[in-house]
């Protein structure tokens, strides 16, 4: 009669796949993180279009509140400020013809692909749809392609990655990942009972 004894070195191996599934779910983990946090340093502040100053435009809005930045073409690198206009005066209303409210603040200019943007404020659109935005100013005519952007907010921005991660999820990518974790998972049993056999 043979007596089957669980090896040490089957146990430590079990363990070792263990450890090796909790490591892979771990930097899956931060990674996704990151790749969050990278999503709102990286708001895209032209991301809902934008309106030439002076103008008469249209931009399509989501729901809820949307950053409101005014854009030059500048470059970053030239030393110039970017200064707001002091005349610059804008207004949006839905097709209706009813107001949007517009909440009014400010922060350090950023690079964007185009030049630079500063932030001016925030739009609180009612619903999704095509919003006209009446842009005036005297001072910006002389400037470099002067505009009024609409862009993400960094909560935005993030839930916006979360969103693509979730519906690369739900395609194959997402049974990749599963039919992996499952072999990490599944593995140390697989090889206890060839073991044992």
């Amino acid at each position: 009669m043979i007596a089957v004894v669980n090896s040490p070195d089957i146990d430590r191996s079990s363990e070792s796949c263990a450890i090796c599934a909790g490591t892979l779910i771990g930097v899956a983990l931060l990674a996704l993180a990151v790749y969050l946090l990278l999503g709102a340093a990286e708001g895209d502040s032209a991301h809902y279009g934008s309106a030439p100053v002076p103008s008469t435009s249209q931009v399509e809005l989501p729901e809820g509140e949307t950053d409101v930045y005014y854009a030059e073409g500048v470059e970053p690198d030239a030393g110039v400020s970017l200064a707001v206009p002091q005349d610059l005066d804008y207004s949006i209303t839905d097709s209706a013809g009813q107001t949007v409210d517009v909440s009014f603040r400010g922060a350090e200019p950023e690079e964007t692909d185009g030049g630079m943007a500063r932030l001016i404020g925030s739009v609180s659109a009612p619903a999704d749809g095509i919003y006209t935005v009446e842009v005036a100013s005297n001072e910006a005519v002389q400037r470099i392609r002067p505009a009024i952007t609409f862009g993400q907010s960094p909560l935005e921005a993030i839930q916006a990655r979360f969103d693509d991660v979730v519906e690369a999820l739900k395609g194959p990518a997402g049974i990749a990942v599963v039919a992996l974790l499952v072999v990490l998972f599944l593995l140390p049993r697989f090889r206890r009972a060839l073991a044992s056999s």
